[in-house]
């Protein structure tokens, strides 16, 4: 289950990379695009270029930290079996469906005049 879990979340990682690629073709070079920082950190809108960045690069992050996790690189004495990373796919999704929001968001503003 848990190579499953790693291929699984390996393509969404590509699709992650893959709506990079789409918005970087298609927002506008002036384009600005949402960023997430934290609890109560809202409205942050950032350059085309480092938004189509961040997201993939935050996608990685993820990858690397639930991989160190399962192959207990982190806590090398964890006691725990082989669980299966049901959170790891389901993580990168959330973040892929965020991404994917953040560019439809960066094209709506980019088609509206600023006031």
């Amino acid at each position: 289950m848990t190579l499953v879990s790693f291929v699984i979340s390996g393509v969404i990682l590509a699709v992650m990379i893959g709506i990079s690629w789409y918005g970087a073709d298609t927002l506008p070079p002036g384009a600005r695009i949402p960023i997430h920082y934290g609890i109560g950190a809202y409205n942050n809108f950032v350059s085309k270029t480092t938004g189509l960045i961040v997201w993939p690069a935050g996608g990685a992050v993820i990858f690397g930290a639930f991989t160190a996790v399962s192959e207990h690189l982190i806590k090398a004495n964890h006691p725990g079996g082989d669980a299966p990373l049901i959170i790891l796919p389901i993580a990168l999704a959330v973040a892929a469906a965020t991404q994917w929001g953040a560019i439809s968001v960066a094209r709506k503003r980019a088609a509206t005049p600023e006031q």
